[in-house]
């Protein structure tokens, strides 16, 4: 049986890009490097940075750095896990209430968990899920905020963030990055995937939710949709993903997804029957799940 470690590496070789950045303000790609140098911060440069955002909040990069230092720096030990909590809520709120388009949104560090980890926060997760709303509806036209509300969701309330990818498709009809979002969490829905990591791959499920009512829906508006790109996204997914969960939920990992992923392919193609790549994709994904049970 492989590792949990070497099984998602080797899925890993074969990812697809799931959801698309949306080009805005500040350059976005600089995000990670500036989250990574916030977790070097010591508790000096943190307090520093803290004041000089009271005199410019608009600084973004000093901002995304501070999403570092909560997260992953040395704010557990310095502060304690309440302050720690409420200074990291603290920033996101703002992010999302002040610049709901900004792609620092988007990162793991700006994300708020109601339980799973040490920094699970449920006050924070509903006061975020309320303003993400309150934006969803001020811009309602906007399928930049739209997308970044339904990535808020898309662990903890899937019927949700679909809903708000239904509505940015409405936006802005024949949008990829909106289609390959809406694929990507329909997977997740028909999986129950519950939990991720800072990579995006799954680390748990929840197999009740899986043979729920909406992961039913979920399927079922797949196969009827004529967007090949998100049948195509949503099957590349789901395949890639099952694969992992089989791995490092043994035993415990039930759903039988590969005949799901065959149909979806299958669906793609009579949609878009000049497209060789399902047929490569499926083929690829028949491979790794060979993999899952062969020793190390």
């Amino acid at each position: 049986m492989w590792t949990r470690s070497s099984l998602i590496a080797a899925v890993a070789l074969v990812v697809l890009q799931t959801t698309g950045a949306f080009a805005q303000g500040p350059d976005p790609a600089s995000y990670p490097k500036l989250v990574r140098d916030g977790t070097a911060l010591s508790q000096a440069d943190a307090e520093k940075i803290e004041a000089a955002l009271n005199q410019n909040p608009e600084d973004m990069g000093a901002r995304v750095k501070l999403l570092g230092f909560y997260f992953r720096g040395q704010a557990m030990k310095v502060y304690g896990r309440d302050a720690t909590i409420e200074a990291r809520r603290r920033h996101i709120l703002w992010l999302i209430e002040h610049h709901p388009e900004s792609e620092a949104t988007n990162l793991s560090e700006a994300t708020i968990d109601r339980a799973g980890h040490s920094l699970a926060d449920v006050i924070g997760y509903d006061q975020a899920s309320a303003l993400w709303m309150q934006e969803a509806r001020l811009h309602k036209d906007s399928a930049v905020v739209l997308s970044h509300a339904s990535r808020f969701f898309q662990l903890s309330n899937k019927e949700r963030a679909i809903s708000l990818l239904k509505q940015a498709q409405i936006a802005a009809p024949g949008n990829r990055e909106v289609a390959s979002q809406l694929g990507y969490v329909y997977a997740l829905t028909i999986l129950g995937v519950d939990m991720v990591n800072g990579n995006g791959f799954p680390m748990s499920a929840d197999v009740k939710e899986a043979q729920g009512d909406f992961a039913r829906r979920a399927l079922a508006d797949l196969k009827t949709s004529t967007d090949v790109l998100v049948i195509a996204n949503a099957a590349w997914v789901a395949g890639q993903y099952g694969v992992i969960l089989t791995g490092i939920m043994p035993g415990k990992f039930t759903i039988d997804y590969f005949p799901v992923v065959e149909d979806l392919f299958n669906r793609a193609l009579e949609l878009d029957p000049n497209n060789p790549g399902y047929v490569a994709a499926l083929e690829q994904l028949r491979q790794l799940g060979s993999q899952t049970h062969k020793p190390k």
